[in-house]
């Protein structure tokens, strides 16, 4: 249910219309075969930062073990809780040995 409630989500749906046949801000029109794409695009990481985010809620704290939870590659799970912690849905918790640990907010 959150993935579909995200923000990025909800505003793309609600222009999809306005975008395909009036077209963007710059009078653009986009062909439904593209802006679905983007749409799918968008649709995916937010379903990956909230599989990411719930597994830190677990406790999975580590990069490493959240890529193992959630089968996600590393370098997509470093990237997304990047995004995770500028929205404030994560915050970096300290270093153990050597590596990074996070919780959920």
């Amino acid at each position: 249910m959150t993935t579909v409630s995200s923000e990025p989500l909800r505003w793309l749906v609600s222009k999809e219309l306005k975008i395909t046949a009036s077209g963007d801000v710059y009078g653009r029109r986009w062909d439904t075969d593209t802006f679905e794409t983007i749409m799918d695009s968008v649709l995916e990481r937010e379903y990956h930062k909230n599989l990411i985010y719930a597994a830190v809620k677990t406790g999975n704290g580590s990069v490493r073990e959240i890529s193992q939870i959630t089968g996600l590659a590393l370098q997509r799970v470093s990237y997304l809780l990047a995004d995770l912690e500028k929205t404030s849905r994560v915050a970096f918790q300290g270093m153990e040995d050597s590596k990074p640990v996070f919780s959920a907010l």
